[in-house]
């Protein structure tokens, strides 16, 4: 069974709400997200179930958007390689989403897991790749030589907003894998362009 075929078979752990179902302080922000983007996630119907908080949460996403000087593409792959790093399927489809939006390289989408390697990545986004992801993997034991390298390609506030970019992807990340949460009809033809998540995973363990 492939990636997509489970993630759609793959009964989440709480209803998916409709529109009608929404608190209406709820329903005014999907009606946003909805203008934004044309539909209202799977992931934020989900959350309905504890709406104050799914405020908050939105909330903070959106300002990870918005606050500070890192452009949106290079956040957007940021929250890519944390998705993938985090095996989520789910998060991956949708920053693949985000990345066409914003005119990023479909092959730094399709080469994401040898960022290190590929020459279509720059130094500074090797570093910064290198950083999240050794994040992900064990934030108290990152290498001396990956903090070294981060340091030198970027400017404190750099280096915090990217930290903070990658700490709350990966909140979304464990919430969508946790529950189960499908992937939405209109990016099935996007999550094809998701790179094998599980094999990553395989060879980072076998390394």
């Amino acid at each position: 069974m492939n990636q997509i075929d489970k993630n759609l078979r793959t009964e989440p752990l709480v209803p998916l709400m409709k529109d009608e179902e929404f608190t209406p302080e709820y329903r005014a922000l999907m009606e946003q997200q909805k203008a934004r983007s044309g539909r209202i996630t799977n992931s934020a119907r989900a959350s309905g179930h504890a709406s104050e908080m799914a405020l908050a949460v939105r909330d903070l996403l959106s300002q990870m958007w918005t606050l500070g000087d890192l452009d949106k593409p290079f956040r957007a792959l940021i929250r890519y390689k944390v998705s993938t790093t985090n095996t989520c399927f789910y998060c991956s489809t949708h920053q693949v989403e985000f990345l066409h939006k914003f005119g990023v390289e479909r092959v730094k989408i399709a080469n994401i897991h040898d960022c290190e390697n590929h020459p279509a990545f720059d130094e500074r986004e090797r570093a910064a790749l290198a950083f999240v992801d050794a994040m992900m993997a064990d934030a108290s034991n990152i290498p001396d030589s990956v903090a070294r390298r981060f340091v030198d390609n970027f400017t404190p506030q750099e280096r915090v907003e990217i930290a903070y970019v990658a700490t709350t992807m990966a909140v979304l990340n464990k919430f969508n894998d946790a529950f189960r949460i499908p992937i939405e009809d209109e990016v099935v033809g996007i999550a094809i362009e998701v790179p094998d998540l599980a094999a990553n995973k395989k060879t980072e363990l076998a390394i």
